[in-house]
């Protein structure tokens, strides 16, 4: 409860406070500021002191109670009067300010009338160590100015004080119910866009299934155009006119395309897609088998590829293996014939590792490093003839592989200008197994 960890807190501080002012009877004694009897304060700032610490121990059964603060205000103004007493008595007025803290102390323990019941109690105190001391209550006495002084002094400070933390606990109050209502209005909203969220990634799954549905259900149509009219082609080519042989060149070549684009779409779904757990990859076997794959296609265009040193990562190997074979057959693709050199290496740079696969092919132009790794994203055909003939391809195969290194919590970019060739990198965090399925 808030109450009782607020009077556990105060009391806390006014065990502090007594410390610090035994500590300051002490030095004034030492100085000859006032007479101490140190071997009887000693003894009674203990008691006072495990008093306050069983209070702040038991502070749940008694703090509810209304006249509790009221309680603990009068007892510890009569406990300052007996430490006056030992220090002095009325001698040492300067002493007097310590009245101040028991009503401050009541005041919040509980902000009501309880403060007015302390401050009086002091005053009645006051009065009683005058007694004592020679007071006899005489109109005339200078005395009764000073303890008059004390009663009204007293009272205004408990006025005061009683006031103000009334203030403070209402703009406590107004701005913890501030903070609970911008605390629900911002529960509120989270909850809202989670079901946004939840929503969009439905909406993102539903759209994902169709476009592979559709993807799927129009690949074996396609296959068939291309068939039949390569089947037409062979068949009936020689019957045709120039430009009908043509124009059935030109629809073969299409199909082709289409078809091509639909296998790699699909394997953009499957590879994206499909969860794969994560583990520990040696890129170096991952290389070999990569190289291995497509060892028919370098050994057709008479390329040469080095393998430098390439440490292992975490990840999702066969989606690694993707990257990889994918970004070498590129570099395969673009090379001359007979001239290609391709090298492949890593390096770890801090916390990563960065792959680069390099070869000394056509090149590509800065404006279309970005676009590149887009879906679809494609160098024009003019741009990319090497050999005298232009390099098919979808603009699928760089999209799978920048989504793969993304999901990998990694990137992926290129260094390439026309005629200079290309190097490719990939960074990989090496360590911590942040791959999402």
């Amino acid at each position: 409860m808030a109450e009782v960890a607020g009077a556990r807190t105060t009391l806390l501080g006014g065990i502090v406070g007594m410390a610090m002012y035994f500590g300051l009877l002490c030095l004034g004694g030492a100085l000859s500021w006032f007479p101490a009897d140190l071997g009887f304060l000693t003894g009674f700032f203990a008691m006072l002191i495990v008093v306050n610490v069983l209070l702040v121990l038991t502070a749940d059964r008694w703090v509810p109670h209304r006249w509790a603060a009221a309680a603990y205000g009068v007892v510890h103004a009569a406990a300052m009067t007996v430490v006056w007493e030992a220090t002095g008595g009325i001698e040492t007025r300067i002493l007097f300010v310590v009245y101040v803290f028991p009503i401050f102390h009541t005041e919040m323990l509980r902000s009501d009338a309880s403060v007015f019941v302390t401050a009086n109690a002091c005053a009645a105190c006051y009065a009683a160590l005058a007694w004592m001391h020679g007071w006899d209550g005489s109109l005339f006495d200078p005395e009764t100015g000073f303890v008059t002084f004390a009663v009204v002094c007293l009272n205004f400070v408990a006025l005061y004080s009683n006031r103000y933390g009334r203030q403070l606990r209402g703009l406590a109050g107004r701005l913890r119910d501030k903070v609970m209502e911008r605390t629900a209005e911002l529960t509120a909203a989270n909850r809202e866009l989670a079901a946004k969220a939840r929503a969009l990634e439905q909406k993102q799954e539903e759209l994902k299934t169709f476009v592979y549905t559709v993807t799927h259900d129009l690949k074996n149509p396609m296959s068939a155009i291309l068939l039949l009219s390569d089947l037409l082609l062979q068949r009936d080519g020689g019957k045709l006119d120039a430009e009908g042989r043509a124009d059935l060149e030109r629809v073969v070549s299409l199909a082709a395309g289409t078809e091509d684009m639909i296998r790699d779409l699909l394997g953009l779904f499957k590879i994206t897609s499909e969860p794969e757990a994560a583990s520990w990859v040696d890129l170096a076997a991952v290389v070999d088998r990569a190289i291995e794959t497509l060892a028919p296609q370098i050994t057709a265009k008479g390329a040469r590829v080095t393998v430098g040193p390439v440490p292992r990562v975490f990840g999702q190997p066969r989606k690694l293996s993707h990257v990889v074979t994918n970004l070498l057959s590129n570099a395969v693709h673009y090379v001359s014939r007979d001239l290609g050199l391709i090298d492949v290496r890593a390096r770890i740079d801090g916390d990563d590792l960065v792959l680069c696969i390099a070869d000394n092919g056509i090149g590509i132009p800065d404006a279309y490093h970005q676009g590149i790794f887009e879906l679809f994203g494609r160098v024009p055909a003019p741009e990319q003839e090497v050999d005298g003939q232009a390099v098919g391809g979808t603009g699928v195969g760089l999209a799978i592989v920048k989504r793969i290194v993304e999901a990998h919590r990694g990137a992926v970019w290129l260094e390439s200008r026309p005629g200079a060739g290309s190097r490719f990198y990939v960074r990989l965090p090496v360590g911590e197994p942040r791959a999402q399925g």
